[in-house]
């Protein structure tokens, strides 16, 4: 598909800071508040195309806010090939580093780029990308702590959705705790469902090969992040220990972090994260590497893009669904039967609830 000529007129932003309703919670800490950075690319054709990011902390909404700013504010006047301008913006950052909060906001320009582009020739994002608008299998990824919380917010996901695989956070100072909650999720989806579990970074080798063996003896299906994200020779090793399969890639910065754990053999599937992996652009680079060996691909949160970037992604695996934006959006991604329905409506997909927007707007 021959892409439109556009050239690129300003970038508006806007940040907010939502309730995380209900808090997202892991064995390091409790995330309670979505801080999102918009960013609004306006085109001198009057097209206009836009993205969000979510820099994690209300503390980082104010400093994402500004570089998105401050570096959209250099593309005026150019012309709208994020394909070409990837590349040269991330040269430009190179002394600086193009990792952290630069990366995210080269992230957020990007995906705002490749929804004009989208929006201007009137169809989804991965068609524009060479691929159909299909239903991709989903996993409910879970927000609450302990068995008794999780066993619950199981049950209502697999109703409420029809989620056949459902992942949630474990990390409790005593495996027995960790085995404890698995049971007791699995007593309420049954046999049918896959779990998933995620360890946020938070294992020692020894405790990962400990609790990696325990796990595979309950038919969890992956070990998500035992080991510090940079720590390839660990996961490299462990996976070496397990049958249990090692996921990683939501903290991968930019295809060459991806390349890097690649080759190291630090995963057996890989879950970048958009925002991370350098927008549209990043991820299609990323999806090359991923087909290049074979290594199923998943996406982490941002589900609007996810499910126009996964249909465009040869080792397609999973969509997570954990719903950051939902709340502010007129038309949330849909997930009927296990699976989510891809919209068919230009671009990305994002149509805003203004009301919702200014009344979780931020003063950065």
């Amino acid at each position: 598909m021959t892409l439109p000529n556009l050239t690129i007129r300003d970038v508006a932003v806007r940040a907010i800071d939502a309730p995380l309703d209900p808090p997202l919670r892991n064995s390091l800490n409790t995330i309670s508040r979505a801080p999102l950075v918009i960013a609004e690319l306006r085109t001198a054709e009057g097209v206009a195309g836009n993205a969000y990011v979510f820099p994690y902390t209300p503390a980082a909404l104010g400093p994402t806010a500004a570089l998105v700013r401050n570096i959209g504010a250099t593309l005026a006047g150019r012309a709208l090939a994020p394909a070409s301008l990837w590349p040269e913006l991330h040269n430009a950052f190179r002394i600086l580093g193009t990792e952290g909060l630069v990366q995210i906001a080269l992230s957020a320009l990007d995906m705002a780029m490749w929804d004009a582009l989208a929006r201007a020739a009137g169809v989804p994002l991965c068609r524009l990308l060479g691929a159909e608008p299909r239903p991709l299998p989903a996993y409910a990824s879970l927000r609450g702590w302990g068995p008794a919380i999780l066993a619950e917010e199981a049950g209502r996901a697999v109703a409420a959705t029809g989620a056949r695989v459902v992942k949630f956070k474990l990390g409790h100072p005593r495996l027995e705790d960790d085995l404890a909650t698995v049971r007791a999720v699995r007593e309420v989806v049954g046999a049918d469902t896959e779990i998933l579990v995620d360890y946020n970074q938070g294992l020692t080798r020894p405790e990962a090969e400990r609790r990696g063996r325990a796990l595979q003896e309950l038919d969890v299906r992956w070990l998500e992040e035992p080991l510090p994200a940079d720590d390839d020779a660990g996961l490299a090793g462990l996976r070496a220990a397990l049958a249990l399969p090692v996921q990683g890639g939501e903290n991968w910065w930019g295809p060459r972090g991806m390349a890097r754990a690649l080759d190291a053999g630090a995963v057996d599937l890989c879950m970048p994260d958009a925002m991370k992996i350098g927008g549209v652009t990043g991820w299609m680079q990323a999806a090359a590497l991923a087909a290049a060996r074979r290594v199923p691909m998943s996406s982490h949160i941002f589900v609007e893009a996810s499910a126009q970037l996964l249909p465009a992604t040869p080792t397609a695996h999973l969509l997570e669904h954990l719903d950051i934006a939902g709340p502010l959006l007129r038309q949330p991604l849909v997930v009927r039967d296990g699976m989510a329905e891809v919209p068919a409506r230009p671009g990305l997909g994002l149509e805003w609830d203004e009301a919702a927007l200014a009344r979780f707007a931020a003063e950065v």
